[in-house]
């Protein structure tokens, strides 16, 4: 997509790298990024990132997340916009990011509240913020992932067992799309990823698979964390 006229330049030639690990709730996201940032000595980084976002997604269609789809998305995309600008700060300074979701993860929650992929793009414009270095997919069986989540505090209006069945879907059906170069989908084009099942992983398993795929792509992983005891 062409810069529109007027518009900032969001992103900028980075040399550090940024690791997004996304998935379903209850994959194990936080888990896993929280490990590769120390593995990689890299700075953490969620999103959605702006105190603004929960508060204002509980009034968006009073607290359901299928009520007001339109404010869901405008709210999403205006953080990741803003988020863009911490994002490119962190890699102009030279500082490794992994973050919990992406930029992706408003194309998957918009196609479980039936939004298509081109209409996410019209309103993100993700082909114009940072581009991540690699894609880390963390999926789970519908119901064992809503079981890790019980009993958690603060949990938002998309952790139901409805929502979460149609988020594995949509995940793997991104995960393949981006992969098949889709042409709603070319920001993400030709952006190393992998997808890991964790419904009856460890989590020192998973970390393990995870640090593999980087260490595949030529990251350099402390010998400590990629031994055979971090199996």
């Amino acid at each position: 997509m062409r810069p529109h006229m007027g518009d900032a330049d969001l992103s900028i030639a980075a040399t550090s790298p940024w690791i997004v690990v996304t998935g379903l709730d209850g994959a194990g996201k936080s888990t896993l990024v929280a490990r590769l940032a120390e593995d990689l000595d890299a700075q953490k980084l969620r999103l959605p990132h702006h105190d603004f976002v929960r508060a204002c997604l509980a009034r968006s269609g009073d607290g359901s997340p299928f009520g007001d789809i339109h404010t869901d998305r405008l709210l999403f995309a205006l953080d990741a916009r803003l988020a863009n600008y911490i994002i490119r700060d962190f890699r102009r300074n030279g500082v490794g990011l992994v973050s919990q979701r992406g930029w992706m993860d408003n194309f998957i929650f918009g196609a479980v509240q039936g939004v298509s992929y081109e209409q996410c793009e019209a309103v993100l414009r993700a082909s114009e913020l940072e581009r991540p270095s690699a894609h880390i997919f963390l999926i789970a069986r519908p119901d064992v992932a809503l079981s890790r989540l019980d009993g958690a505090e603060n949990r938002d209006k998309y952790e139901t067992a409805e929502f979460i069945a149609l988020q594995h879907a949509e995940t793997i059906r991104f995960f393949n799309a981006a992969r098949r170069g889709e042409q709603a989908l070319r920001a993400f084009a030709d952006i190393p990823a992998t997808l890991i099942d964790t419904t009856d992983a460890r989590c020192e398993d998973v970390r393990a698979e995870a640090l593999e795929f980087l260490t595949g792509l030529g990251y350099a992983v402390p010998m400590a964390a990629s031994d055979a005891e971090a199996r």
